[in-house]
């Protein structure tokens, strides 16, 4: 049976609560297929392990020990240099952790949990066939990537970056129904899902679903549990994507601010799409206020964006705007490729390495200011005093110097984790 063969009665549908029968899921009915199944996810490779380090010590230098170098020097723009790296960082190692999504555009598909983000994707790709699970809570709910692929292929990728190809019934497993029968959830061990589709109409494009932001997880207090939490996985996941479509509830009828801070935080520098769904339980009047509301709430919060309305459950977008198909076709034609995120990552170093260079040298230029003064005062009181300043012109000198020094070392270690991993690719 292919992805697309998963047939189903869209009449017995709910928008969030898909009907799966335990009975023609083979994990769900026989236990020691369910263990087979945890089994196989929680395996692991010494050589993913090595791997998984390495990308974590290159996330670390770009995220924390690049500028964190600098503590002595403080740069224009800092904040948002440490924001686009952090960004490029999030797309560079996703992008390294799955070669699929090499030279595609990641559309992210982000909301609240009931905003129907599944049966979204699987709606504008598929039509009434089920593509993606859509049983999903907060503690099953897990990444996934749908791309096109020559053969239908679905694979898991642990936290320890560990592929394991899954038959459509171990994905339809992944839901809160294995949770309720074994107790046990799959968010914790697997990072994300990739789908493999043939019939995938955007070639150049991965989709990519993510967990609803807004509702809590389990009531552990663990630090592990609030690493894994919903939100936290839905913006590590989003921060990495090219562009985003923004889903809202129409029931809601708002865009909360909730979602705007949520989405600002994200710091998307593409257009949003922002989708107010399930269009067909609302009349043409209501949609115009709600779509018009949330245009003008997103455009006061400073949100670049385009606002339009769909019916998953009809696979129409409301008043023919057509909106969502040009979106993807800016996307689609539009890519980003990692070679482009290597060189921001360098012309980021080349622009703080040159900022560097000119405000030590405005330092010394103070330091022989002082200097002069100091040769050409005959006041005593006034050499003892500028002889005090000279001094701390002189460490402060030295202590940009340093910080000079530990960022080319950084730059050094960060270009040859960047050759070894990536450029040989």
């Amino acid at each position: 049976m292919g992805i697309f063969d998963y047939e189903e009665d869209i009449e017995e549908i709910q928008y969030d609560d898909e009907i799966i029968d335990e009975t023609e899921n083979e994990y769900l009915r026989d236990s020691e297929k369910a263990l087979e199944l945890i089994g196989t996810i929680l395996s692991k490779s010494e050589r993913t392990l090595y791997e998984v380090k390495n990308l974590q010590k290159l996330d670390n230098i770009l995220d924390v020990n690049l500028l964190g170098s600098l503590e002595k020097i403080q740069l224009d723009n800092e904040a948002k240099l440490q924001m686009k790296l952090l960004q490029l960082s999030d797309r560079l190692l996703e992008q390294k952790k799955y070669q699929v999504l090499k030279e595609k555009s990641i559309v992210g598909i982000g909301g609240k949990f009931s905003a129907g983000k599944s049966r979204f994707i699987n709606s504008i790709l598929n039509g009434d066939r089920e593509l993606l699970p859509e049983d999903q809570n907060p503690t099953t709910s897990i990444p996934t990537y749908i791309v096109y692929g020559e053969k239908e292929i679905i694979s898991a990728y642990t936290m320890e970056n560990n592929a394991v190809n899954l038959d459509v019934s171990a994905m339809q497993a992944l839901t809160h129904k294995f949770f309720e029968k074994y107790n046990m959830g799959f968010s914790a061990f697997i990072n994300s899902l990739i789908i493999k589709e043939p019939n995938m109409p955007y070639q150049n494009i991965a989709f990519l679903d993510t967990p609803g932001y807004s509702k809590a997880d389990t009531s552990t207090n663990s630090r592990l549990q609030k690493n894994l939490s919903d939100k936290t996985r839905a913006s590590q996941q989003l921060k990495s994507v090219d562009y985003m479509i923004w889903l809202v509830d129409i029931e809601n009828g708002v865009l909360s601010e909730t979602d705007i801070d949520f989405i600002l935080s994200l710091n998307i520098e593409t257009p949003v799409l922002i989708v107010v769904n399930k269009a067909d339980k609302k009349t043409d009047n209501e949609i115009c206020e709600i779509v018009e509301q949330i245009r003008m709430t997103a455009q006061e919060a400073g949100i670049d964006c385009f606002v339009t309305a769909y019916s998953s459950r009809n696979c129409q977008e409301w008043n023919q705007e057509n909106q969502i198909q040009k979106f993807l076709q800016m996307a689609s034609e539009k890519r980003i490729n990692r070679d482009d995120i290597l060189m921001q990552i360098h012309q980021i170093e080349e622009q703080i390495s040159q900022e560097i260079k000119e405000k030590i040298s405005m330092k010394r230029q103070e330091r022989n200011d002082l200097k002069d003064i100091i040769y050409q005062s005959d006041n005593i009181m006034e050499i003892k005093a500028v002889v005090n300043i000279y001094g701390e012109k002189i460490k402060d000198v030295r202590d940009m110097m340093k910080c000079k020094d530990s960022f080319c070392n950084n730059s050094k270690e960060l270009e040859n984790l960047l050759n070894k991993h990536f450029e040989r690719n």
